[in-house]
């Protein structure tokens, strides 16, 4: 396992120290940065050296999770209460005072927790928590002004280019470096995240792709088995760019096999993407479903599911996928895709499908698609649309729902034409239903 250490130099070697102590296994190489600012400025070359990444700090890694795009396990060494302890026992041995000072990004309740631990009342103690996309000297600014107006005697901070500033212009400053502690917490999640990476990259994925042929005269037979051809040669190159396998299905279909990871990359979507614009352009079109599972069979059986249902929809070339955990998402092309079981074991899921008549997946997407909008409350043509289905469908759906007491008519909208108001139904599926007058209280 290789490890890059993003940070400034003392931390990062000091981490590093501790990373042999506690694994001597582990390679490491330190990438780095004095100032916080600087260090987007390594972290792609750390990341394509290494397998996981170490920031020296929660400073140093909100900073490169907003300027750079992160696609390897990372974890920051956070400062501990041990770190603050640490700096205490430093203002103890200077005769500093314990109830006036400032500190940065440490959480509040890890300051609670020391201080009571030293019976020390939170007087004159300042806190700036929260790691913000701001330069080094805004921090520098603030420790400086509450020790010039006499609010603070100490500043405690946990960036190293802070502390050396305050130092070198005559302020009390104490730094707070990582600890074994931290250090030890953060290389066990890194492990804990690598291994269910390796784990995910190891899944079988299969992708069934479906021709439909939608020229077909007969005086385009021949020209149509042309074109065909034509598109299996692109089919053979976009399995080329995934480095899958691929095996013919009868005359329309083929079955794609590959890493489960290459598969769900953004890139594997784009390609697809392209894959189907050129298939409409020779006058085919090209449906796709995939499926994950721990054998090919299992991810198969899932690609076929995930298949029926984007032949079910009205744009069949949208892309479904059918999870190891039987987990329906999609249309993974859209910006708001749908996540939700196809099957549930959920005593509460059941009890509504057998009270309303539909089924538990359809309990299921009716949740996942409230959770998405943000808001229960439906007319007829809206719920067509999100559930695709026609606008009477809606209105059973509606219907049974009201009649089990999982919904209500919210509101009546009028509209500027004639004909009847529009209701507008609140769906209640995680409430319990209204009891009757005749039920007597719990």
């Amino acid at each position: 396992m290789k490890i890059g250490i993003v940070g400034p130099r003392s931390s990062c070697e000091s981490i590093a120290k501790d990373l042999h102590y506690i694994d001597p296994g582990v390679e490491v190489r330190c990438y780095v940065r004095e100032q916080v600012s600087a260090c987007a400025e390594v972290y792609p070359d750390c990341e394509r050296a290494c397998d996981a990444v170490l920031f020296t700090g929660r400073a140093v890694e909100s900073y490169v999770k907003s300027n750079c795009k992160t696609t390897k396990p990372t974890a920051a060494v956070a400062r501990s209460a041990v770190a603050v302890a640490r700096a205490f026992l430093s203002m103890q041995k200077q005769n500093l005072k314990f109830d006036s000072l400032s500190i940065d990004i440490v959480e509040p309740q890890v300051i609670e927790d020391v201080l009571d631990a030293f019976q020390i009342l939170a007087k004159n103690i300042y806190s700036y928590p929260t790691p913000e996309d701001i330069e080094e000297e805004h921090y520098v600014r603030w420790h400086k002004e509450l020790q010039d107006e006499g609010y603070t005697a100490v500043a405690l901070t946990s960036l190293q280019w802070v502390f050396q500033q305050l130092q070198e212009d005559g302020y009390q400053a104490i730094y707070m470096g990582p600890t074994r502690t931290t250090t030890r917490f953060a290389l066990e999640r890194l492990k804990s995240d690598l291994a269910i990476n390796r784990a995910e990259q190891a899944q079988i994925a299969a992708e069934i792709l479906h021709l439909q042929d939608t020229q077909v005269l007969e005086e385009n037979y021949y020209s149509g088995m042309i074109e065909k051809a034509d598109i299996y040669k692109r089919i053979i190159r976009y399995c080329k760019e995934l480095q899958a396998a691929v095996f013919q299905e009868g005359r329309w279909e083929y079955v794609i096999y590959a890493n489960a990871g290459v598969l769900r990359e953004r890139r594997s979507l784009r390609l697809l993407t392209e894959l189907q614009k050129y298939v409409r352009s020779q006058g085919f079109l090209l449906s796709a479903g995939m499926g994950v599972g721990v054998t090919a069979y299992q991810a198969e059986i899932n690609a076929r599911k995930a298949l029926r249902c984007a032949l079910g929809k009205p744009n069949p070339e949208d892309l479904f996928c059918i999870d190891e955990n039987n987990e329906l998402n999609g249309p993974l092309s859209r910006e708001n895709e749908l996540r939700y079981q196809l099957i549930s074991n959920d005593p509460r899921v059941m009890e509504l499908a057998e009270k309303t008549g539909l089924s538990a997946a359809s309990i299921l997407k009716l949740r996942a698609i409230i959770d998405m909008r943000h808001s229960d409350v439906f007319d007829a043509h809206e719920l067509a649309d999100c559930l695709e289905v026609t606008t009477r469908s809606a209105r059973r759906v509606i219907s049974r729902l009201i009649e089990a007491g999982c919904g209500e008519v919210y509101a009546k909208e009028n509209s500027s034409s004639r004909g009847r108001p529009k209701s507008l139904v609140r769906i209640l599926l995680d409430s319990e239903p209204p009891r009757s007058d005749d039920e007597p209280p719990l």
